[in-house]
């Protein structure tokens, strides 16, 4: 009640709201938000994820009672490093992996991936099948790990009798992936280089690039949840220590910061629980991690302008309306287009040394022949290589783009927002 019923208070009141769980790998994160294994959510052993739902829930059936038109949809998201997954749908998020890396905040953000919601039953129903499909794994420092961030978004719509338009807020539980190092995951422990070992004209051992990718997975989970929260660490350091709203902020940098940013960006209420671990050895992680609190409860936002005069009030309807009629003319024109770019590289053939095989050196990969590279001496030719790099780009509504910068930019001075 204390850290999480602000945030639903908050939210009913127009405000964008955000949980933040926060720690290294195997600190409780998961615990804290969903309960232990096995837990059924909305139960008294279920976490936070499932109490807020049925607080949302009642306070939604109460001010329909009182004659105010409220709606309610969940939207549940993973984050792996720039592409986003719809845990209640098995389908793709974008018509292709572009579209889902350019777009796929937007489309978490503007309701295209969420289901409306009635009851307590319906959202712990679509939260146990959002469990069911996140990324986890086992390392050595958890059984369970969470490989990716994990975002329930839940976005409130109200009206009453005497509003010419809905208030719309969110309020966002975010699980983040834990932060962790590869030498106490032991996530590396099964990467091994591609390739062939011959000793004479009999060969030792192989490892094929499929098995190379596939020892990489648990490394590639590590720097993209890395990855994530270092630029979250930017966001809150920027916002901690600018002294004006034009000054940037780099949402941009990530698609998690991306998806945060209407609940970190502007007037919102944020509440993160650092969760630590007790053990000795990791007692440099639980310092990070308690100092990332300590910068985030020195972030601080001013109240936006409010709305409330009819002269602002039409402003805002006018400069609504033409957003969505440029949001409209941008989806019907714009379209991808496959462009070739030739690049040139020069590449070294390392041709001027030599190599040197000791018979008696043992292995990684097992067996004897180590081979040693002896540096080049200078002579190696150097070859110009030239190919095609083939890329995907939006095209055929750059006028609009920059029509809805435009909007959007009168927009949140408007609103106080810049």
């Amino acid at each position: 009640k204390e850290c999480v019923k602000p945030l639903v208070d908050a939210t009913f009141e127009g405000i964008n709201a955000t949980f933040l769980a926060y720690g290294q790998t195997g600190s409780g994160k998961t615990h804290t938000m969903f309960g232990p294994p096995g837990a059924v959510e909305g139960s008294a052993e279920g976490g936070l994820a499932g109490r807020v739902s049925s607080e949302v829930i009642d306070v939604v059936e109460r001010r329909r009672t009182a004659g105010i038109q409220v709606t309610l949809d969940a939207s549940y998201v993973e984050v792996f490093g720039n592409e986003i997954s719809d845990l209640l749908s098995d389908e793709a998020v974008g018509a292709h992996r572009g579209a889902n890396q350019r777009m796929g905040h937007r489309y978490a953000l503007n309701g295209s991936l969420s289901k409306p919601v009635e009851s307590t039953e319906e959202l712990n129903a679509l939260l146990q099948s959002g469990n069911d499909r996140k990324r986890r794994a086992c390392t050595a420092m958890n059984d369970r790990s969470s490989r990716a961030h994990a975002i329930l978004i839940l976005r409130l719509r109200q009206q009453s009798h005497d509003q010419e338009e809905p208030v719309e807020s969110y309020l966002f539980l975010a699980d983040l992936g834990g932060s962790e190092k590869l030498t106490k995951s032991k996530a590396n422990e099964n990467v091994r280089a591609p390739g062939a070992i011959n000793v004479g004209n009999e060969e030792v051992a192989r490892v094929t690039w499929e098995e190379y990718y596939h020892g990489r997975q648990r490394v590639n989970e590590t720097n993209n949840i890395n990855k994530g929260l270092l630029v979250l660490k930017r966001c809150i350091t920027a916002l901690r220590d600018r002294k004006s709203k034009t000054q940037r902020v780099p949402f941009a940098d990530s698609k998690l910061t991306q998806l945060l940013e209407p609940a970190l960006g502007g007037p919102s209420r944020t509440v993160v629980v650092v969760c630590c671990s007790e053990a000795e050895e990791h007692a440099e992680e639980t310092v990070q991690s308690l100092r990332f609190g300590e910068m985030c409860r020195s972030v601080e936002h001013q109240a936006a302008v409010t709305d409330s005069s009819s002269a602002v009030r039409s402003v805002l309807r006018q400069l609504n309306t033409e957003i969505a009629e440029v949001e409209e003319a941008i989806k019907a024109k714009e379209r991808w287009e496959t462009r070739v770019t030739k690049r040139q590289h020069v590449v070294n053939e390392l041709n001027g040394g030599t190599t040197k095989l000791n018979t008696e050196e043992e292995m990684e990969l097992g067996g004897f022949g180590a081979v040693d590279f002896i540096p080049d001496d200078g002579t190696s030719t150097r070859v110009v290589v030239e190919h095609e790099v083939v890329g995907e780009v939006l095209v055929g509504a750059e006028a609009e783009r920059e029509r809805l910068e435009e909007l959007l930019d009168r927009r949140r001075k408007l609103l106080g927002q810049q």
